[in-house]
């Protein structure tokens, strides 16, 4: 969304029909046909919308946040079916629209056609610096740049540092990064005895974001 002019902004939101989404809702499955595409929104200003995409297993491989759209694939490429599970878990606005109004929006407006063409982009690089960091990188460096990039997409500003909004778990961290339970802990223990985190009940506190981003050496 913010990479569309207010105008594009404005017709997208026309679009479809604004359901109101509690925590637990599915809002695809996958291996199920279907070309409607979901654009998200928050209900709650300080908290970010937020869906899990699952594989087939359950494990988590992606986050969706506000202003990001999902099913897309299935506008673009007709008689497709679902390739993954896209679950809510905080209270989420979403905007059902028909892929075919979709396709028509992205016709009327070359600039929403260009920021979809750099969500895809995005969420390829995403899923090539993981793969890069599975094989070279120890777990701790691993969840220390995901957590800045959880900063960047969904964090708020606090008096004790920036809060993470979404609720994950160690193993679904552990999902994101390629490592166990125990090397998620182990790893979240050392960034919190250096003070650069504050974990509870899910939620995590980056106390200070240059301090974590030499931790997870993105300045060298």
């Amino acid at each position: 969304m913010e990479r569309l002019s207010p105008r594009s902004r404005h017709d997208l939101l026309q679009l479809g029909v604004q359901t109101y989404c509690p925590p637990g809702t599915v809002l695809m499955r996958q291996g199920d046909p279907g070309a409607m595409v979901y654009l998200l929104r928050s209900r709650d200003r300080t908290v970010s919308a937020c869906v899990k995409i699952t594989s087939s297993d359950g494990k988590l491989f992606a986050i969706r946040v506000s202003g990001d759209v999902i099913g897309e694939l299935g506008a673009l490429v007709p008689d497709s079916r679902r390739s993954n599970t896209a679950t809510v878990c905080t209270a989420t606005i979403a905007h059902r629209i028909p892929g075919v109004a979709f396709m028509n929006f992205l016709e009327q407006h070359p600039d929403g056609l260009l920021a979809l063409c750099r969500s895809l982009a995005d969420r390829l690089a995403w899923s090539d610096q993981r793969r890069l960091d599975f094989g070279g990188c120890p777990v701790q460096m691993r969840l220390a740049r995901l957590l800045l990039e959880f900063v960047e997409s969904c964090g708020t500003a606090t008096e004790d540092g920036w809060e993470i909004t979404i609720r994950l778990s160690y193993e679904e961290l552990g999902n994101l990064i390629g490592a166990g339970v125990d090397a998620v802990g182990l790893a979240m223990n050392r960034m919190r005895a250096a003070d650069l985190v504050a974990p509870w009940n899910r939620h995590v506190i980056v106390r200070n974001r240059e301090s974590l981003r030499r931790f997870a050496e993105l300045d060298k």
